[in-house]
């Protein structure tokens, strides 16, 4: 036990040291007039994505709905879940290291409705397992478009029409997605698989949408269908486990992207901590709620 413990906290100071580290470097590159020459202009910016965000929250928790009627046949109430996903964002942002907020919404979960602790802990894996999908599928349309960067020039190594083809290989990876659940006594029809990826896929554009409009407020020369390039490789990225909650490797990596499109170091660096920014307030609405539902 004591071991355990011991292994946990060094986790915890890796992942502290990490965010921080990461962080620290973004501001070392950050040339700090642009930020004091943001004005009011980028108050309408921030609000939009607000409330992009907590809309977005209100379509994953429609998602996380039909998952627990589906595979535990309880009928839970969206505005209820959209509550547990709201506080889930407090603690993902407040206390990264102390419990994940999905742990917190799936604890939630089991308490209000008696659920399966093993079957309500398989849903959030069930969920983890098709956002990972959901953003192969993004990345996949986003590269048979052409959206990356003229520097990657993957034309010189893959012929357009395997890039053309990369969202029909993703998409004819449902039927072995289908086999996985049957085989652990999930069993799931095509319509509910098509039905559950199309509602993730809208609710990841809220991070897209967010992007664009910082850009554009920016007055950057970006399509939209380039964030659709950028943000699942960012989605990736925060999934390694080696920073609290993607801070820093999220930043970091968004930053990194937008200068490979020729966009200035610092203007993507201050997009990137406005997009932070805006998940600090959805945060702080997560912590109101908390405090309602104690």
């Amino acid at each position: 036990m004591k071991n355990t413990n011991i292994r946990k906290i060094l986790r915890l100071v890796f992942k502290v040291l990490c965010s921080v580290g990461l962080v620290v470097f973004l501001l070392y590159h950050l040339d700090w007039n642009v930020l004091r020459q943001l004005d009011a202009t980028v108050v309408w910016p921030i609000v939009l994505s607000v409330l992009v965000t907590l809309s977005a929250l209100y379509v994953m928790a429609y998602r996380w709905k039909i998952l627990v009627k589906q595979y535990l046949h309880i009928d839970a109430e969206v505005p209820v879940l959209y509550r547990f996903y709201l506080i889930g964002m407090f603690f993902n942002i407040f206390l990264p290291g102390a419990i994940g907020g999905d742990v917190l919404r799936t604890q939630r979960l089991i308490a209000r409705y008696n659920g399966p602790v093993k079957g309500a802990t398989v849903i959030t894996v069930v969920e983890r397992a098709a956002g990972i999908y959901g953003l192969m599928l993004l990345l996949s349309v986003s590269l048979a478009f052409g959206n990356f960067p003229e520097r990657f020039q993957i034309g010189q190594f893959v012929p357009a029409w395997l890039l053309y083809l990369l969202p029909v290989a993703v998409l004819s990876l449902v039927p072995l997605l289908k086999y996985l659940l049957d085989k652990y006594d999930l069993p799931t029809p095509y319509g509910f698989i098509f039905q559950t990826v199309g509602v993730l896929l809208l609710s990841q554009m809220g991070d897209v949408a967010i992007a664009w409009l910082f850009s554009h407020a920016f007055g950057l020369d970006l399509p939209f269908t380039a964030f659709i390039f950028i943000m699942p490789l960012v989605y990736v990225a925060t999934v390694l486990p080696i920073s609290l909650g993607g801070l820093g490797v999220r930043e970091s990596s968004f930053s990194g992207l937008m200068v490979l499109y020729g966009v200035d170091t610092s203007i993507a660096i201050v997009i990137s901590l406005l997009m932070y920014f805006v998940k600090v307030l959805v945060g702080i609405v997560g912590y109101f709620v908390y405090l309602k539902d104690k």
